[in-house]
């Protein structure tokens, strides 16, 4: 789970409530992937409370999330309020995404996902899971049902610290993914905090953000596409761009994207061009969209389109536009 440095910080404060020294953990800098899971190992290890991250999520306090929480907090009602917070997670950590399904008898299920996973993905479940439990007791006009709560957490020996800790003994261990499950009531259910106006109002500044993501996003691709047929790297694109690696990787995870699949989708585009015009031969295409064998050309294409380049060649250039349409 990449963070940015306002939830890196969060993090680090809450530890330090919890009689955890950050700095004697010798971690250095929890800007990414390994730095975290490091973090939580190492804090684990010298409380030996396994349930930390947890512990850590329930107590943080409403505004740590800055505008993620503001904009929860403002929202009519606890899907609403779910619903924007599935939206605009990313805003505090880049690499969590929360997705919403609707199961029967109205039950939607609000399920905790790291891209790409991690080690230490079970942790940042668990503080995720406490944050977005926290504030929705909190803030909701009524106490909610919950009906499940699906942890990836191996089965304990014994769950009475883990009912006391989420105040439910409606737990299900050793599950694929964490997730929460809301009743239809507990969806509809109305916060006390909802305020309309200050709803507009920040969903408006992160708007203006996601915009100006978007239209990051053509500059990268347009700086990949001048480096063909070599391969940028995200440290060469970054500077041209004035902005330091973390901070495009942040502003591109708000577009639910990375510099790596911007790359490829890159590649797959100029690709597709150099197919359609039928004039180079396919190890020369693949040389020209930065693979150095015509093999691995193959492969990717295979990805990409089902089928290999050879056999889409075949079919025409009119399919090939099409799809990409």
């Amino acid at each position: 789970m990449p963070l940015v440095p306002a939830t890196a910080q969060a993090i680090i404060e809450m530890l330090g409530r919890f009689g955890v020294d950050v700095p004697r953990l010798k971690v250095g800098p929890i800007d990414d992937d390994p730095a975290l899971a490091t973090l939580w190992t190492r804090a684990i290890a010298r409380t030996g409370r396994r349930t930390l991250p947890l512990e850590v999520g329930l107590k943080m306090p409403l505004g740590m999330m800055s505008v993620v929480d503001y904009l929860a907090a403002s929202s009519a009602t606890v899907g609403a309020a779910l619903t924007v917070a599935q939206r605009v997670f990313p805003l505090a950590a880049p690499g969590v995404q929360l997705l919403l399904e609707r199961l029967r008898s109205g039950v939607r299920r609000v399920v905790i996902v790291n891209q790409p996973p991690f080690p230490g993905e079970l942790e940042s479940d668990l503080l995720v899971l406490g944050i977005l439990l926290a504030r929705m007791r909190t803030l909701a006009s009524r106490p909610l049902e919950l009906p499940w709560l699906e942890l990836t957490e191996p089965h304990p020996e014994s769950r009475t610290q883990w009912v006391e800790l989420l105040g439910t003994s409606r737990l299900r261990f050793g599950m694929r993914r964490t997730a929460i499950h809301f009743s239809a009531g507990d969806w509809a259910t109305p916060l006390r905090s909802a305020d309309p106006r200050l709803l507009a109002t920040l969903e408006a500044m992160v708007g203006t953000e996601q915009r100006t993501t978007d239209a990051l996003l053509v500059a990268v691709r347009a700086l990949a596409i001048q480096r063909l047929p070599a391969t940028p790297t995200i440290g060469e694109v970054a500077p041209a761009l004035g902005l330091s690696v973390r901070s495009l990787q942040r502003r591109l995870a708000l577009s639910r994207t990375s510099f790596v699949e911007v790359l490829d989708e890159v590649r797959r585009h100029r690709a597709e061009q150099l197919l359609d015009e039928g004039v180079l031969t396919l190890g020369e295409i693949a040389a020209r969209v930065g693979f150095a064998e015509q093999a691995s050309f193959t492969r990717a294409w295979q990805r990409w389109r089902g089928e290999t380049p050879s056999r889409s060649r075949r079919r025409g250039p009119a399919l090939t536009s099409r799809r990409r349409r």
